[in-house]
């Protein structure tokens, strides 16, 4: 089994890692980090990175060509490249958060965060999974919904919840 901790790349995150982590240890689980790139942010990437191409080959260079991923300047932005780069942001959490990580894995997913988060528990059998969470007033929970809400209602296991004030 596993326990999953879904992160956001924030400051926060640490502290779902933490937990997670602890879970993991307790149990002899394995911790799976896990950062989702949300698909519109993929999409707005992948947009950019075509425009910032098409400047390029047309002369129109005004801005210097920001190279996303692991392809060549020429390639553009693919989702092979997007699931690397949400890794690699799960991967720098974990640093940030646990000095000695043992049994830890670092996986990216590109999507609605929500289903993918929830998938990767499935798919992985997870024991717990570990969100975080922000304290809100029921106003701002009813006006802008929120991501830990909808993982909390569509998973199938149990979720371990991190609140944080920010």
């Amino acid at each position: 089994m596993a326990i999953l901790a879904a992160v956001d790349g924030e400051r926060t995150s640490n502290s779902v890692v933490t937990v997670g982590h602890d879970l993991a240890e307790a149990y002899g689980d394995t911790l799976v980090v896990l950062h989702v790139m949300a698909q519109d942010h993929f999409d707005a990437v992948r947009k950019r990175t075509t425009e910032d191409r098409t400047k390029l080959a047309t002369g129109d260079a005004g801005l210097p060509f920001i190279q996303y991923g692991a392809g060549s300047d020429t390639d553009g932005y693919f989702l092979d490249q997007a699931v690397e780069d949400a890794a690699s942001v799960a991967a720098d959490v974990v640093e940030g958060a646990i000095e000695h990580a043992r049994n830890v894995e670092t996986v990216g997913r590109v999507g609605d965060v929500t289903t993918e988060v929830v998938d990767e528990a499935v798919e992985r059998n997870a024991r717990y999974v570990v969100v975080g969470g922000r304290k809100r007033s029921p106003a701002g929970k009813a006006l802008f919904g929120s991501t830990t809400q909808s993982v909390l209602l569509t998973a199938d296991r149990p979720v371990v919840t991190v609140m944080h004030d920010r």
